[in-house]
């Protein structure tokens, strides 16, 4: 399976395939291996806005991301025909050759961001409630401290309706949307 796209006005086509467990990206003279087999999670990003149709394909630290594009582009035109099969085989081969792989794709809130956020509120209501205290405000610096809890409060409280799978995919069902 092979799939090229053009990434830049200047740069020269990339090419990539799949082989036997392994994915080879070739771009002008410059080529790379990457092991199927030892990609811990797939992402799959979207294109949006002006992002022009290709693949750009990273390895940091066992993260294998595929973006639908990463260079600017005046014309932003549709993904091309190799794009979509070639991306459901990435996924089935990445699928059978690490099977402790996740797959997962932007999500828009998760658990971990909201209670990032109820947690930095927290914090934040210590900062006020110290400094206010600090300064012999006391009463201005509880009422700022208290209004900040209940916006943490409410925060966790959404807790229950966050889906924990939210953010991941099934590599041998992708939808349709993530790969147009």
């Amino acid at each position: 399976m092979i799939h090229s796209a053009k990434l830049g006005p200047i740069q020269p086509t990339t090419v990539w395939r799949l082989e036997a467990g392994v994915l080879v990206e070739e771009q002008g003279r410059r080529s790379r291996r990457i092991d199927l087999s030892t990609v811990r999670r797939l992402h799959l990003t979207p294109a949006r806005g002006r992002l022009a149709a290709g693949a750009i394909l990273g390895l940091p630290r066992g993260n294998l991301g595929v973006y639908s594009g990463q260079a600017l582009s005046l014309r932003p035109g549709p993904a091309p025909d190799s794009y979509a099969p070639f991306i459901a085989a990435l996924a089935r081969e990445v699928a059978e050759a690490s099977p402790t792989a996740r797959f997962t794709v932007p999500a828009v809130a998760t658990q971990g961001t909201v209670v990032g956020a109820a947690a930095l509120l927290g914090g934040g209501v210590l900062a006020v409630g110290g400094f206010a205290a600090a300064a012999g405000q006391l009463d201005i610096g509880l009422t700022l401290a208290s209004h900040m809890a209940f916006v943490a409060i409410l925060a966790l409280a959404l807790l229950p309706w966050l889906d924990r799978g939210a953010g991941r995919f099934d590599p041998l069902a992708i939808p349709k949307g993530l790969l147009s």
